[in-house]
């Protein structure tokens, strides 16, 4: 038979090396954990980093120390030594934006379409009627195209005779549409003859003779007050 003493100190011994190997093993991986976890900071990794102490005199490692920007360099306080440009107050109309006020652009032409210049009344009727830089509003844009229309202005005359054929902000009337696209033909506006052939179709021979006999008026009474402007303007008597 085998001595069974040599067994036990065999396993004894084996057990104590095991031992060694396992305290050993747990001693590498907490030292590996601690580095990945608390890593070395800039100042550190410079070789620059010094233990610092606390109040108790105790050194402190370098790296569990962290330090945060002061006010001055985080840019909350400026340095006394800059002056710092503080915005000044703007009035209500600086601050407003003229792209999101609906009536900046009608401030452009009312003063000269409230004077009678007539393009400044066809595009302000223009502005009514589409709705582009003006709350849209078919009886302002009719009135405005009207006041354009009667001083002879052709787009005005085209753009009067289309709403008075939808009836947007007046009432439908087929004459008075063909009236004002017939003009605006006359004076050349291409899309006016199209509309206007249109718009015949729907009148009879009665409706189409006065269409055509209020243009002709129109043209009459126009060329007349063209005549008695120009020989108001020129100077009475001798010349000199």
């Amino acid at each position: 038979m085998q001595n069974p003493t040599a067994y036990i100190a065999a396993g004894a011994v084996l057990s104590f090396i095991a031992l060694l190997i396992a305290t050993a093993w747990l001693i590498v991986e907490q030292n590996s954990v601690d580095q990945y976890i608390v890593p070395a900071s800039d100042a550190q990794r410079k070789g620059e980093a010094q233990p610092k102490q606390d109040s108790t005199g105790a050194s402190k490692p370098a790296s569990t120390q962290q330090t945060y920007p002061t006010a001055t360099e985080a840019g909350v306080i400026p340095p006394k030594d800059r002056q710092v440009d503080r915005p000044k107050k703007q009035s209500a109309l600086q601050r407003s934006n003229p792209t999101d006020d609906h009536y900046f652009t009608v401030r452009l032409y009312q003063e000269s379409a409230e004077n009678g210049n007539s393009d400044a009344q066809y595009k302000l009727g223009l502005l009514y009627l589409t709705g582009n830089g003006a709350l849209q509003d078919f009886a302002e844009a009719a009135k405005w195209l009207k006041l354009a229309a009667d001083q002879g202005y052709p787009l005005a005359q085209y753009e009067l005779g289309l709403i008075y054929r939808t009836g947007h902000g007046v009432t439908i009337d087929q004459v008075q549409s063909y009236v004002w696209l017939n003009l605006a033909a006359a004076a050349g506006i291409q899309q006016a003859v199209a509309a206007r052939e249109e718009v015949m179709r729907s009148l009879n021979g009665k409706q189409l003779a006065q269409a055509q006999k209020t243009s002709r008026d129109w043209l009459v009474s126009k060329s007349k007050t063209k005549t008695t402007d120009n020989g108001a303007s020129k100077p009475s008597g001798d010349v000199p």
